[in-house]
């Protein structure tokens, strides 16, 4: 069985723990003094499961085969001081799923670590849907990829990029993409309720429209620009909606706001705010 130190037990790290929690080859230690009292409520029965308060508390650190870091970019700088306090196995692997920090801030603090991970997974982690991008060290050994891969793969796909860039860009796609599709059937299903449903059905109405879609793109050889042509009918109600969204310029809204996710990834580069 394999350690993993997983620490920050916020939206992401939790949804990581949900998808890691069932399987047999992991022992997990958590720490996130914020939510001590949650986690002992919920977790401390667990055996596989051990909680910590705080870092400084961490005993035989050189048992984690995994350190994986999910806290907020702005706490990094501080759990980094105390991390580096600790002496752990030059074997261990530290996994960063930190938006916007790059691998080598990581290095400065540990001079006996040699591989390093960068993911980006996104919230559906806590279903097993997850789509998780990594990228690596130079450095780091192939059997410590495989098993990075194996780990995050509990948590839904997992694909290797070539490089740091591609993780931020990534951010903005299916890092940050749940929330902007949140937002869509958010504002789909109270234009539902506008026309007169009830919540309830109007929420059946637009999940199973986002579902159905989602599976026949899937499914399709079309893009989807050829299955929109496939929907909208000549003079027909879909084209009606279409022209608003051409209006409205809704191609442009999206690459704006993924620039804008991708701009705050790159900002959020170093803990000193500097490339």
């Amino acid at each position: 069985m394999k350690n993993i130190l997983l620490i920050g037990c916020g939206h992401m790290g939790s949804a990581l723990l949900t998808s890691w929690i069932d399987s047999k080859q992991y022992h997990i230690t958590l720490i996130d003094p914020l939510k001590i009292n949650f986690l002992n409520k919920k977790y401390k029965k667990i055996k596989k499961i051990k909680i910590v308060q705080t870092i400084s508390k961490i005993e035989n650190a050189s048992k984690f085969h995994f350190i994986v870091i999910a806290v907020r970019p702005i706490d990094l700088t501080n759990v980094l001081k105390e991390l580096s306090k600790i002496k752990f196995n030059k074997k261990t692997s530290l996994v960063s799923v930190v938006a916007g920090k790059k691998i080598n801030i990581y290095r400065k603090y540990f001079s006996n670590i040699s591989n390093y991970f960068r993911v980006m997974p996104n919230m559906p982690a806590s279903i097993g849907e997850s789509m998780n991008c990594i990228v690596f060290n130079k450095e780091a050994n192939s059997s410590k990829k495989k098993d990075i891969f194996k780990l995050f793969s509990l948590s839904g796909r997992s694909i290797f990029l070539k490089n740091e860039n591609e993780i931020d860009m990534t951010t903005a796609i299916s890092g940050s993409g749940p929330g902007f599709i949140f937002n869509l059937i958010d504002a789909m299903e109270k234009a539902a309720i506008r026309l007169g449903f009830k919540q309830q059905t109007a929420r059946i109405l637009v999940l199973e429209t986002f579902k159905g879609s989602i599976n026949l793109f899937s499914k399709s050889k079309m893009t989807a620009q050829q299955l929109v042509n496939t929907v909208a009918t000549k003079g027909g109600t879909t084209e009606a909606g279409l022209k608003i969204m051409k209006k409205n310029k809704i191609h442009k809204i999206f690459v704006d706001l993924t620039n804008a996710s991708y701009k705050k990834a790159k900002h959020q580069g170093s803990i000193n705010g500097k490339k």
